[in-house]
């Protein structure tokens, strides 16, 4: 499997404290993001669609109901940021670090997300509908009743995540290991083509398995 690629953080950034105007300054002049570390921005249903943001730290930031949607995001890492309710979808990720962040609801659909490491977060109905997911690790994070429906994937690792009631509708799941992760509910086509190839613990199996009437004895 080829490594996963960190964000390029440089170890010097301009610290932008407690001043959202600044970053809807930059929406408002189209200008690129970079090279900055944002720390405390409160910023509640504002729109940074079709931004472009690298090289950049987010701290302690919320992000409510906010719209990034075709933002571009380029070695980013959100450190115990609050994005519930933001639209990001159709953005492009890579080299991405999402870490104790909340992002219930937020919506990922129909973006391209390459080299995102996504940790100790509840990203609780979450909707990443047709996104393209490629070099992806979620750890310890909760993505209960999330859609990761009809997306195509690569190398996406899955390590400690509850996913209870997750629609994986039309994702194939071939080669992924949920063996340390709960999967109670999970929601797949009738036919249940998407779990062809998983791979799971024995108490795992025999819950799916009961989705094709069969019943395993002395478990």
């Amino acid at each position: 499997m080829t490594k996963r690629l960190e964000p390029l953080l440089a170890a010097e950034l301009e610290t932008v404290e407690a001043d959202d105007g600044v970053l809807k300054r930059y929406k408002e002049d189209e200008e690129r993001v970079q090279q900055k570390r944002f720390h405390n921005l409160v910023c509640e249903e504002t729109d940074f669609s079709k931004m472009t943001i690298s090289g950049v730290i987010f701290e302690n930031c919320r992000f409510w109901n906010c719209s990034f949607v075709r933002t571009e995001f380029t070695d980013v890492m959100f450190q115990s940021c609050d994005l519930s309710g933001c639209n990001m979808s159709d953005s492009y990720m890579n080299r991405v670090t999402m870490r104790s962040c909340k992002g219930v609801g937020t919506r990922l659909s129909d973006s391209v997300i390459k080299n995102l490491l996504l940790t100790e977060s509840n990203f609780n109905y979450a909707n990443f509908d047709a996104a393209r997911l490629e070099q992806v690790k979620v750890e310890c994070t909760e993505l209960n009743s999330s859609n990761v429906t009809q997306c195509r994937c690569k190398n996406v690792v899955w390590k400690e995540v509850q996913l209870v009631n997750a629609s994986f509708f039309k994702t194939s799941l071939r080669g992924m290991d949920f063996s340390d992760s709960t999967i109670t509910g999970l929601v797949v086509s009738d036919d249940n083509t998407e779990l062809r190839g998983a791979i799971v613990d024995l108490y795992q199996a025999a819950e799916l398995a009961r989705r094709l009437g069969i019943v395993i004895k002395n478990l």
